[in-house]
């Protein structure tokens, strides 16, 4: 089933001036690190309830654990097509990490699987340190 908003999307592209010609897209994503979870959030507009997220991003150590990738897609739940949304998912982290986006970032899939737009990610904090503190 094509959502009503799809239409839109690629019509407004063509029938709209430029400042609105972009009305279906990710206005922005972020990360909120900790050493035991993260918090990704994310906001759209004009997003057919057909699409997901594609979010990916490394966690490089600077010590001496091994890198984590973290990659995962979630659904755009709001059927309006005007959404935030946010998911959080626990971490077992110790050393010094910085984070880096992959595959850039953040990214808007449409229902045939095509990426329709990337954006970038902002972490907080960035570097984030879960080192044991001196006894």
């Amino acid at each position: 089933m094509v959502s009503r908003l799809a239409p839109f999307c690629l019509a407004g592209l063509f029938a709209l001036p430029a400042s609105l010609a972009w009305a279906c897209h990710l206005e922005m994503a972020s990360v909120e690190l900790s050493c035991t979870h993260y918090k990704f959030k994310v906001t759209g507009v004009g997003v057919p309830s057909t699409y997901s997220i594609r979010y990916t991003f490394d966690l490089a150590s600077s010590t001496a654990e091994a890198p984590l990738t973290i990659s995962h897609t979630i659904p755009v739940t709001d059927p309006t097509g005007y959404f935030t949304e946010s998911v959080t998912n626990s971490l077992s982290l110790a050393g010094k990490y910085d984070a880096k986006p992959l595959s850039g970032g953040v990214s808007l899939i449409t229902s045939t699987g095509q990426t329709e737009s990337t954006i970038p990610v902002t972490f907080s904090p960035a570097p984030l340190n879960c080192s044991t503190p001196a006894s």
